[in-house]
């Protein structure tokens, strides 16, 4: 699948067409074009897929290059049938304005305790979370982003459900981070934390 060109995806950007960022959540985080929705192929891709485009209308794809037939693949597979791919380094190259996430490492966890939201579906947080932390499972969150306040933290088991909610919020105006890694990292990285 050919990239559509720069002034196409700005038209169709305008036009309020979904943006769906495929990439790992290190690369979406680092460097991404604000409005996009940043659901990692890497983590529960088609569960958040069809959490944050219900619909099932049209896409403009952004991935890495070596999984673009997976991403489009796997859409295809949940029933997104129209879907363009945009190449990044277009956006980079032209001097577009672009977004970062400023994330926390796992091994500083425990200094934003009091900030702290867990994303993760409410059947893996009944499993296992870090205590006192309250729990807005990502489907939650989408429908009624409210319940975030700015300046939280986020996290979910590996980091991907996180880092979706982070890109979502970012466009309700809400700016939030996420722990890289979640759960997983932390039980590693932040053997102080009560979980």
């Amino acid at each position: 699948m050919d990239s559509i060109s720069l002034k196409e995806f700005n038209i169709l950007r305008d036009s309020g067409i979904n943006i769906l960022d495929s990439r790992p959540t290190s690369h979406f985080s680092n460097n991404h074009i604000p409005g996009s929705i940043g659901i990692s192929i890497n983590g529960s891709f088609e569960y958040m897929v069809n959490c944050f485009f219900p619909e099932k209308g049209k896409l403009i794809l952004i991935s890495k290059k070596d999984r673009l037939s997976e991403s489009v693949l796997r859409l295809e597979s949940e029933g997104f049938l129209d879907i363009k791919y945009f190449d990044i380094t277009l956006w980079i190259n032209a001097d577009m304005e672009s977004a970062q996430v400023e994330r926390v490492d796992a091994s500083e966890a425990s200094k934003y305790v009091e900030n702290i939201v867990d994303v993760s579906n409410s059947e893996d947080w009944e499993v296992l979370h870090v205590k006192g932390v309250s729990n807005v499972p990502l489907i939650e969150l989408i429908k009624s982003p409210n319940l975030i306040a700015s300046n939280s933290v986020l996290y979910c088991g590996n980091g991907h459900k996180s880092m979706a909610a982070v890109s979502f919020l970012l466009t309700k105006n809400i700016i939030t981070t996420d722990i890289t890694g979640g759960l997983s990292a932390m039980l590693v990285d932040s053997p102080d934390l009560e979980i």
